[in-house]
C-alpha cells in the first residue's frame, strides 16, 4: 500500500507526533511490509540474519498484511518504512548523498581497505534513481552481473570482490522487526546503535528519514545523539535496541539490559537527563529473551504481560546520574531493589494494583513465550493484540480476556515467528497518546 507524501502530511497535520507512554491510544504507527529481502534468505545464511527457520513469504506477507489491517480497522494510521525512505531520497540530494555514504562508511571494502572497490561501488550508487537506491538498501545487492549489470564499475566489482561477501549491500530481513531501530519519547527521536552486524544498514535509514523526510521532518522531532554520553574509561560500544525500551511516560523508562542491550548504553542514555526514573530489569543473555519486550510487555494502565518462569529470578536497578561539585556528570550509579518483578514494579511505579498476566502453568507460560505471545501491542488502554494459536484453557490470552479485563486482537503467526518476534516486535509508535 503506497502512500502518497500529501496523505502523510494530512495524518501529521490532524494528530501531529510524539510518543507519550507505552499504553495511551496508539494514532500512527511505522511498520515494514516484508518483501523480496526475506528471499534472500536461505538455509545456509539464515542464522547469520538472525532467524530461526525459513518463512514463506506468502505467509509472511499474508500475516502481516491482517495485522496492519487490523490496526486500520481500529482507527490507527499505518505508514510504511519503503514509502517514507523512496519519498526521502526522491526530495532531498542530501538525503541520497548521506545513504550513499553510509553505505560505504559500512561496506566491507571499508573495513577491508580496498580503496578501488569502494570508489567503484560509491560511483555505481551515484548512477541509481532513488526508487533503485531505497530497493538497494533494504532488498541488498549481490555480487553478480544479474544486479550489477555491464558498467566499468559494475566489473571492477565483479572482479575484486571476495567471493565470501556474497552481498555488496547486505539485505535487511530484520526491518520486519521495526521496533528495533528507533524508540520516539515524548517528542525526541532516538535511533538506537544495533547489537547484531548484520544490521548495520537499519539505523542508517532510519536516521536518514527523521533528518530528511519531506513531511516528518518538519513536525518538531528531535534526534538525540544518546550514544556520545560514554564514559572515558567505557571499553564497550553502547548498544541498545527498541525492543528493550518500553517508555511508561511521566518520564519514567523500563528498560532491558539484554543480550541486544547493554550497560554502557543503558548508562549513555541515562546521560541525556531526559528521564527522571531510569529502570533496569536485567535479562538472561539468551536468544529466546533477546529483548524486555518477549517477556514482558505494556497492557494498559495497570497491566503487564510478565513471564512467570523469570519473575523472580532478574535483578532489577535504578540507575541515576551523579555529578560532581563542578557539576560535571559522573558515571551513573547503580540501585538494586532485588529480583521480584512484581513486587518491585508495584513499588517503583507507585502503583500497588499492578496486573500481571501470564498462562496458567509454567509449562504452559515457556511455550506461550517461545511463540511471543507475551509480546503484546496495545491500542488503547487493555485492548492489545498478539499472536492467535494460545492454549484455550492455559494460554496468557485466556488470563487476559477473563471477566473482560482485556480486549485480545489475535493475528497469524505463519510467516513472522520464524524471525523470533512478535506483534510488538513489528510495529513502532509515531503518535501514541498519553495514558
Amino acid at each position: 500500500m503506497d502512500i502518497s507524501t500529501s496523505k502523510i502530511k494530512d495524518i501529521l497535520d490532524e494528530f501531529g507526533v510524539g510518543v507519550h507512554s507505552e499504553c495511551g491510544k496508539l494514532d500512527i504507527v511505522l511498520m515494514h511490509r516484508p518483501g523480496k529481502e526475506l528471499l534472500r534468505l536461505t538455509k545456509e545464511n539464515h542464522d547469520h540474519f538472525l532467524y530461526d527457520a525459513l518463512p514463506n513469504i506468502i505467509q509472511t506477507q499474508q500475516s502481516h498484511d491482517i495485522f496492519s489491517q487490523y490496526l486500520r480497522d481500529h482507527g490507527i494510521h499505518v505508514l510504511y518504512l519503503e514509502d517514507l525512505l523512496r519519498q526521502t531520497l526522491i526530495s532531498s540530494d542530501q538525503a541520497r548523498s548521506q545513504l550513499i555514504q553510509g553505505i560505504l562508511t559500512n561496506s566491507h571494502f571499508n573495513h577491508n581497505n580496498q580503496q578501488q572497490s569502494l570508489l567503484a561501488l560509491q560511483q555505481w550508487l551515484l548512477h541509481r534513481t532513488p526508487e533503485q537506491l531505497t530497493e538497494d538498501i533494504i532488498v541488498g545487492v549481490a555480487c553478480s552481473q544479474d544486479e550489477l549489470g555491464t558498467s566499468d564499475y559494475a566489473q571492477i566489482l565483479l572482479t575484486t570482490n571476495n567471493s565470501m561477501n556474497e552481498y555488496l549491500i547486505p539485505p535487511l530481513p530484520n526491518l520486519l522487526f521495526m521496533r528495533d531501530g528507533f524508540s520516539i519519547i515524548d517528542n525526541h527521536v532516538f535511533i538506537w546503535q544495533m547489537n547484531k552486524p548484520t544490521r548495520i544498514n537499519e539505523p542508517l535509514l532510519l536516521h536518514i528519514i527523521f533528518q530528511y523526510h519531506p513531511h516528518l521532518s518538519n513536525y518538531g522531532l528531535e534526534i538525540i545523539e544518546w550514544h556520545k554520553n560514554i564514559d572515558e574509561s567505557d571499553k564497550e560500544i553502547p548498544t541498545i535496541e527498541g525492543g528493550d525500551v518500553a517508555y511508561l511516560g511521566d518520564g519514567i523508562l523500563l528498560i532491558g539490559c539484554s543480550e541486544r542491550t547493554n550497560r554502557t548504553g543503558i548508562e549513555a542514555l541515562t546521560r541525556t537527563g531526559l528521564f527522571h526514573q531510569v529502570i533496569v530489569i536485567m535479562i538472561p543473555p539468551e536468544r529466546c529473551y533477546m529483548h524486555l519486550d518477549t517477556i514482558l510487555s505494556s497492557v494498559g494502565k495497570h497491566a503487564f504481560t510478565l513471564h512467570g518462569l523469570l519473575a523472580e529470578t532478574m535483578q532489577i536497578y535504578t540507575v541515576e546520574n551523579q555529578y560532581s561539585h563542578q557539576k560535571t556528570c559522573l558515571k551513573p550509579k547503580w540501585i538494586s531493589h532485588g529480583c521480584n518483578v512484581r513486587q518491585t514494579l508495584r513499588k517503583l511505579l507507585n502503583n500497588p494494583d499492578l496486573i500481571f498476566y501470564d498462562a496458567k502453568d509454567e509449562q504452559t507460560s515457556i511455550d506461550e513465550q517461545r511463540q511471543c505471545r507475551h509480546n503484546v501491542v496495545v491500542i488503547d488502554d487493555c485492548h492489545v493484540v498478539t499472536y492467535a494459536g494460545s492454549d484455550a484453557e492455559k494460554g496468557i490470552v485466556t488470563h487476559m480476556t477473563h471477566n473482560n479485563m482485556c480486549r485480545v486482537g489475535l493475528i497469524p503467526f505463519e510467516g513472522l515467528l520464524e524471525g523470533g518476534g512478535g506483534v510488538h516486535c513489528m510495529t513502532n509508535a509515531v503518535r501514541r497518546r498519553p495514558k
